[in-house]
Formats: structure tokens, sequence, C-alpha cells
């Protein structure tokens, strides 16, 4: 019986002496309710010192995972000391509705499941009757209009509400491929009190673009960020740890989603389904000519700058005008460059599309343009409307000569009769013979002049005939290539595009034996983009005007190697040049 009671009592030591040595783990949730799109904090505890980590795995069926953060910490006291591990999560939870935490296995061990509930949106506005608070933070969309045309501006306000001081926040919103977004402005800030509490309230606008009609569903903002926590710490938990226990500030992850910003979006009017589509709340059409007169001479260009500009509407939402304009046969378009800007009017996105377009004949006449006419979609009034410029008669005077003509030959003048010598009879036999001498050699000077004229003027025939038989590779041997590219660097360095281009065309003929007629042969042959960029440069300040700098194309083409010939020119446009 001694024996038997000596046992047990051995068993029931070893037993007692085992049990701080049985590791457990416990969890706790700082909240068991919480509203979608906010995040709770999940406290993991190991009773005892372990320098593994638990296995999160499961918890990302239905959280976000937004930060880790771990401690270990010794307990001295009356009754002995115990270590335990702590590691702290912030779960953002992925959708609203009763989620379980499931059991943590840890070293061994395993913690037990919670239960969280979340409900409603982190969007909505503060729970009414005070039933419940709201969240510390939360997010508020406004969208204007609710249903807007596809392709048309939509105004959009996001609110961010907290009571907490936020550090290092972002928010992140974007339309994810079914919208075009653009911020405007900077954020605003303000204070307010709702459900309660005070609120200080960040401001932050958007324009949207929706790209397609029916439904458009766009992911709501996220707000990411850390918020302070204030906890309480003491190195020592035994009989004299509140006495010196100490206030410690840290900050935790958040991450709040807002509602979907979900959009009615109604498709193009019938009717108007063409090239181009501009929904807009206003749109202007303005042109500049140069020269005002509408009057140019033969092969100069007359230029008309377009301005188009419409609110409500980004600048490459705007159509090419150059696509509007039909010119008459005889005259040629140029477009040059356009220059596209967006700024902001008010709450509006203003895009506007400047525009150069030069015409050139080659004949004189007059040449009638149509009126350029742009088709809009009036979303105030949800009208169709247009904007024109009315056409214009353009005059085409005959080009000015630009040297001076080869003399003619010069035409067989009459050869004078001479007058009747009038003498006294008696000395008119003895003058008879010297006279007629006289009129011998005269007659015979006149007449050799006379036959070098005729000469002179059947070999000037024979030379032109001889310059017309001539090919024109022929004639380019007699071009010297140092010559034309000196005179072509003067020009660059006098800023005379004209001149310039000229120069190079003839440079270029020289050297590759070959008559060279347009500027993108040469930048075909040489192949350099730098240079054909210097290129379309000259061609733009050529036939639609304006200021050139002719030294960056100086620089860039110093030399035309033989190797660069090109094959035979071939008849090409010129819009190459700006493709």
């Amino acid at each position: 019986m001694k024996a038997r009671a000596a046992g047990a009592a051995l068993a029931l030591c070893l037993w007692v002496l085992a049990g701080p040595a049985r590791a457990a783990i416990t969890a706790q949730l700082s909240s068991s309710q919480v509203t979608s799109g906010s995040t709770v904090q999940l406290t993991l505890r190991y009773d005892g010192l372990t320098t593994s980590e638990p296995a999160l795995a499961p918890l990302r069926r239905d959280f976000d995972i937004l930060g880790t953060s771990s401690s270990t910490s010794v307990q001295i006291g009356t009754g002995g000391s115990a270590d335990s591990t702590e590691v702290e999560l912030t779960l953002a939870p992925k959708h609203a509705g009763r989620l379980t935490i499931p059991p943590i296995a840890w070293d061994g061990q395993r913690s037990p499941a919670l239960t969280l509930t979340v409900s409603g949106s982190s969007s909505a506005t503060a729970p009414r009757g005070g039933t419940a608070a709201p969240p510390g933070i939360f997010i508020v969309s406004h969208v204007t209009p609710a249903h807007p045309y596809v392709q048309s501006q939509v105004r959009l306000t996001i609110q961010i509400f907290t009571d907490e001081q936020l550090y290092r926040g972002t928010l992140d919103f974007s339309g994810h491929g079914a919208a075009l977004v653009k911020q405007i402005g900077t954020n605003q800030y303000a204070s307010t009190m709702r459900g309660g509490r005070s609120y200080q309230v960040i401001t932050r606008r958007y324009v949207l673009f929706p790209l397609r009609s029916g439904t458009v569903r766009l992911a709501g903002p996220v707000l990411d960020g850390q918020v302070a926590v204030t906890r309480s710490t003491s190195p020592w938990n035994g009989g004299f740890g509140g006495f010196f226990g100490q206030l410690v500030q840290s900050t935790r992850p958040i991450e709040v989603r807002g509602n979907p910003i979900v959009l009615s979006v109604r498709p193009r009017p019938a009717g108007q389904s063409g090239g181009y589509w501009l929904p807009a709340r206003q749109v202007t059409l303005s042109a500049q000519w140069s020269p005002a007169t509408l009057r140019a001479h033969a092969g100069n260009p007359l230029t008309v700058s377009l301005h188009l500009r419409a609110t409500g509407l980004t600048a490459g939402q705007l159509p090419n005008l150059a696509h509007l304009i039909t010119p008459p046969a005889g005259l040629s378009a140029y477009p040059d460059q356009p220059k596209l800007r967006n700024t902001m009017q008010g709450n509006d996105m203003v895009g506007q599309r400047d525009q150069t377009l030069a015409f050139i004949a080659n004949r004189a006449g007059h040449y009638s343009l149509p009126a350029i006419t742009v088709h809009w979609w009036d979303t105030r009034t949800n009208q169709a409307r247009t904007v024109s410029i009315p056409g214009r008669t353009l005059t085409i005077l005959a080009a000015p000569s630009g040297t001076a003509a080869a003399a003619a030959p010069a035409a067989r003048s009459e050869l004078p009769h001479p007058a009747p010598n009038v003498t006294h009879a008696g000395s008119r036999h003895a003058s008879a013979g010297a006279a007629v001498r006289r009129w011998q050699w005269v007659s015979a000077g006149l007449a050799a002049l006379w036959l070098a004229t005729i000469g002179a003027w059947l070999g000037t025939g024979w030379v032109r005939r001889r310059r017309a038989a001539v090919s024109p590779v022929e004639r380019l041997v007699r071009l010297d290539p140092a010559r034309e590219r000196e005179a072509f660097r003067a020009a660059c360095a006098r800023d005379d595009p004209l001149a310039a281009r000229r120069h190079l065309l003839l440079w270029a003929s020289a050297a590759w034996n070959a008559r060279q007629t347009k500027l993108g042969t040469i930048a075909r042959a040489i192949n350099r983009p730098e240079l054909t960029e210097r290129l379309r440069e000259l061609e733009r300040a050529c036939y639609g005007g304006g200021s050139w700098k002719g030294e960056p194309l100086a620089q860039v083409l110093t030399e035309l190697a033989p190797r660069s010939r090109p094959g035979p020119p071939r008849d090409e446009p010129l819009p190459p040049l700006y493709s």
C-alpha cells in the first residue's frame, strides 16, 4: 500500500513538473466584427520559446495578410517564470460575411478557430441611430453623371474619412482597361463630425472616360498606409510590473477598400457612327490664314492654322483635322505635326488640338476649298451639333521668273542702201571707179559681218540642241559636289530653308549621279534616324512656313558617301516624311 501511494505521488509530481513544458497556442482578434474594407489584428501566442513560424497559408483563403510582427517575453513572478512568443498579424477580409479564422499550426500545436463577422461597406455612410459606431477609416465615392455616354467625361470624387493619424498613406485607383482615368488637382483637407465622431476628410478628384458602353464596373479605390498603435509594456510583469510599465508607440499597416464604381454607359446615339465621336460639353473651331489675303504665287505655300478645343474631352480624342479637308484638283495639302494639350477648367478636362496645313499649287488659278466641319454631341442637351469654318477661295498667281531669260539671237539688220552720189558731171566719171571700189570693200565687210552673225546664230542653236540631247546624268557630272555642299552649308548658316533644300538636292544629285527631287529619298538612302528627323524639319519649314534653324542639319549631314547611292528615284509623295 505504501509503495502504491508513493508511485501515485511520484506520477503526480512528474505531471505537475511537465505541465509548464507542454506548449499551448492561444488566438485573439482585436474585434469580432468589422466593416468591409477595414482591417483586424490577430494575435497568436505560443507558450514557450520557439524559432519556428506559424503556418499562415490557411488564412489566405479569406484574408490578405498586410503585415506581421513578432516578439518574445519573459515573465517572472512569485510562482516562477514563463517564456512566450507572440505573432501579430494585420488581416484585410477579402469579402463580407461570417468568416472563420482557421486553426493555425505552430511548432506541432494548433490554435483554436475564431469567427469574424464582416458586414456592410467601408464606403457606406455611418450607421444611424447610434446602434453601431462607424469604422475609424472608410471611403466614400461620388460619380457624376451616373449614366454617361461612351468615351465622355465622368467626374469622380473620392473622400477618405479617418479618425486616426495616417502615415505613408497611398490611394490607388485605376480603370483597369475599362476606363481612362486622370487625377485632377491636388488633395484637399477638411474636418467634419459623423456619427458622433470627429473625422479628417481627404478629398481627391478624378475624371473618367469609359471605353465601352453597357454596365462598366471598376474596382473601388484602395487605401494603403499605416496608423499609430500605442500599447503598454513592462519588463517585469510580476508584483512590480504595473509600477514600471511604459507606453510605447508603433505603427501597423492598414488596407481600406472602397465600393466598386458602377456606371451605366450609354452608346453612341443613332446616326453618330462616323469615323470619330466627340461627346463634349462645348466645342470650338477657329482658323488663321497666312497670308490673310489668301493670295500666293505658284510653288509658294499658303497656310492655315486650325485650333480645335473641346470641354469634357482629352486632346487625344480629337480628330485629325487634315482628314476633314479635301482640296480641289491641282492643290496639294501638307499637314504639319499637330500640337496636343490638356488643361483643366474647373472640374472639366479641356483638350486642344492645334494643326497647321500648307496648300501649294504649281499653276496659277483660283482654287475653292470647301468648309471644314466638325460634328460633335452635346452631352448637356443630348443633341448633335457642328462647328465649322466657311469655305475659302485661294488665288494662286503665276510664279515670278527667278532669273533673266537667255538673250535671244541677234536679229539680222537691214543693210543700208547707198545713197546716189550726186556730183558735178565732170567729176562723176572720175570718182565712179573709186566709189565702186569703196562700196565693194564696204559690201565685203558687211557681208563678212552678216556671215559671222549667221554663223554665231547657227552655232548657238546647235549648242542648245546638243544640250537638249545630253542626258540628265551627263549634265549632273558637270555639277560640282563640293560647290553645292558649300552652298548647302551656307544656306544652313543663314537659316534659309528653301536654299538649303535646293542645294542639298543638287549636292546629292552630283554626288550620286542621279537626279534627286525629294528629301525623303535622301533620308532613306542614308537611313539615320537623327538625319531623317532634321530633314522632316526642313521639309516642314519649306512647305509650312515658320522659323527654321539650319545648324542642327548641317552638323548631322557633313558628307554624302558614294556608297549611300540610292537606286533610281521614285515619285513618292511628301507625307512619308511625317510618318
